[in-house]
């Protein structure tokens, strides 16, 4: 038995472009079966053990065959690629919450205390910082009014960790929904 003059196996390595489906059919593992079913099938030798691909009619067949399953499979891997990807990426956002909400409430609280500077007040018996030269470019209602939030208690790194939560289960959703979709950041 001749193992790779069959021409099933002729055809997947040599007339099929493995890369184009994204697939390397030297490390992934690609069984490709065959079904050819006539009464006049030209075997090779006498033991009817393979077929010889110099028949051009089933070469372009089985040929046709392959790139039609490829296809679909393609397709079906560029999906569950997505998907993992996205899992991957809202896992990696879901890492850094703490530290981000973190870094936005001291911020805040920066912007609170210079405020309470300018105005001669001191807040919680602390005296304002000392730093910030660089100053928020907010419109003076958007800063009171985002001032008044975290006073009240309606913005708190909790609460700030919240809302980042939930707009990265968001995106990862609206992504399950169409794996194809861009995103803007990786």
């Amino acid at each position: 038995f001749e193992g790779g003059a069959d021409v099933a196996t002729r055809v997947a390595q040599n007339k099929i472009k493995w890369s184009s489906y994204k697939m390397d059919h030297k490390k992934d593992r690609i069984g490709v079966f065959v079904s050819i079913v006539s009464t006049k099938i030209p075997f090779k030798g006498t033991s009817k053990e393979y077929i010889g691909d110099d028949a051009t009619e089933i070469q372009q067949s089985v040929r046709r065959a392959l790139q039609s399953c490829c296809q679909q499979l393609r397709v079906h891997l560029t999906k569950r690629n997505a998907l993992k990807d996205a899992k991957e990426r809202k896992s990696r956002l879901a890492k850094y919450i703490p530290d981000a909400s973190r870094s936005l409430i001291g911020i805040l609280d920066g912007m609170r205390k210079r405020r309470a500077t300018e105005d001669g007040s001191v807040i919680d018996g602390e005296d304002a910082p000392n730093s910030p030269t660089k100053r928020l470019r907010l419109s003076e209602s958007d800063a009171t009014n985002m001032i008044v939030k975290l006073n009240s208690g309606k913005v708190s790194e909790d609460k700030i960790a919240v809302a980042l939560r939930e707009a990265i289960d968001k995106q990862h959703e609206s992504q399950e929904d169409d794996p194809t979709q861009k995103t803007l950041a990786p």
